[in-house]
């Protein structure tokens, strides 16, 4: 087992918590989106959001990364409360947010995109090391470099987007829908981007996914939301043979 596998491994074993809400309510308006919402992320875990349309998995990872303050309870990131703190303050910690639907700037070129990531690094040879790197993890990134974000198909974009988000070397990556509107092709590509990441580099994933199947075949654990609350929590391989999810979420009858 390489030594960065052996080492993921042992933080998992060791339970070390890097994220934690704890009670969180948030709320779009008079809407109470998440209600009283408690889970944890161990530092080098995977870990999968799964549930319906309206579920709150979106509203989750808009209030990790400050998007959404929490009206009640804590974001406890690396053992301080972040709930409230705007994105960039959190960002600065060692966050990073793949938004749904990508977001990359569709005027800039691929290297630019990279380049608007590092926004918090001053050293210019950091910032390109790093963008050697996204080219290094996506090689097509790399045969698109001068190309305009938004002429690139939905895969590629997702691609871009990801490697946007590690510029910063991040120790948690929110991932929101990262397979959305993708060829099977892609999707199949950037799950094994997650599990490189997580694997290799020990990045720690909260991941939210419409394919539950492929969410549960990549995660070490998951939490199954249902109109804001968490109707089931455990191993991925338990959710993925519990009978509900199965007929739910995994398409069986």
């Amino acid at each position: 087992m390489p030594e960065t596998q052996m080492l993921n491994e042992r933080t998992r074993a060791a339970g070390m918590t890097l994220l934690e809400l704890q009670g969180v309510h948030t709320y779009y308006g008079h809407i109470h989106a998440l209600k009283g919402l408690t889970m944890t992320v161990g530092e080098g875990e995977i870990v999968a959001l799964i549930g319906g349309n309206g579920a709150g998995k979106t509203t989750t990872l808009r209030t990790v990364s400050g998007m959404m303050k929490p009206r009640v309870g804590q974001v406890v990131y690396q053992g301080q409360n972040v709930g409230g703190l705007p994105p960039h303050t959190i960002m600065g910690r060692g966050m990073s947010h793949v938004p749904e639907g990508r977001r990359i700037f569709p005027q800039l070129t691929v290297r630019e995109n990279l380049e608007v990531g590092a926004y918090t690094i001053t050293d210019r040879k950091l910032i390109e090391e790093r963008v050697q790197e996204g080219f290094a993890l996506f090689p097509r990134l790399k045969e698109r470099e001068n190309q305009l974000g938004g002429t690139m198909s939905g895969g590629e974009q997702q691609m871009l987007a990801i490697a946007r988000a590690l510029m910063v070397n991040p120790k948690l990556l929110l991932l929101d829908e990262p397979s959305m509107g993708l060829s099977p092709l892609f999707v199949e590509a950037i799950f094994d981007i997650v599990e490189r990441l997580n694997r290799e580099r020990g990045t720690t994933i909260l991941l939210v996914e419409q394919n539950a199947s492929m969410a549960l075949g990549v995660a070490h654990r998951a939490y199954v939301l249902q109109t804001g609350e968490i109707r089931l929590s455990g191993s991925a391989a338990e959710i993925a043979r519990d009978e509900s999810v199965r007929k739910a979420y995994l398409g069986d009858e």
